[in-house]
């Protein structure tokens, strides 16, 4: 039995390790929401994020966060307002914000943008669209939201 002991002790203890030269984290899997309108706003507006890793120059990871909104009202609707931004965040923990670019053809604007410097391994919980004036900074109405599951 002091044989038996000793041999499992000395495996344990003698074995290497087992090492990674590389801290690959788990990828979490790729995930998407649709953003619902808010009270005063056309039922025709809706967006779409798009929440998935993505891996960089020199093994940097991230998560790329995109959002795409459609038959969105003129910013100017709202009041003193020339733009719409996102805010995505966990409550209590972390928000980030970037700036939806117009695109217009056949007289619709699409907005649309993305940031991909979001933590590897955090994921938003919440998205917002609001409106916002570029210039003085001030932000506005929420247009779209979604309250997400963890995906």
């Amino acid at each position: 039995m002091k044989k038996l002991l000793f041999s499992l002790i000395f495996v344990l203890v003698i074995r290497p390790s087992q090492t990674h030269s590389e801290n690959k984290i788990e990828e979490l899997p790729p995930c998407s929401a649709i953003l619902e309108p808010t009270k005063n706003v056309p039922k025709n507006a809706r967006g779409v994020a798009l929440i998935y890793n993505i891996e960089r120059k020199f093994n940097d990871e991230r998560t790329s966060l995109s959002v795409h909104a459609l038959h969105l009202p003129k910013p100017s609707s709202f009041g003193g307002y020339d733009g719409y931004e996102v805010l995505a965040y966990i409550p209590k923990e972390i928000s980030w914000i970037f700036s939806l670019s117009p695109l217009t053809k056949y007289g619709e604007t699409t907005w649309a943008g993305n940031l991909d410097e979001v933590s590897p391994i955090m994921r938003p919980t919440r998205i917002k669209v609001r409106t916002v004036n570029t210039k003085t900074k001030k932000t506005g109405p929420i247009v779209l939201e979604k309250i997400l599951k963890p995906c």
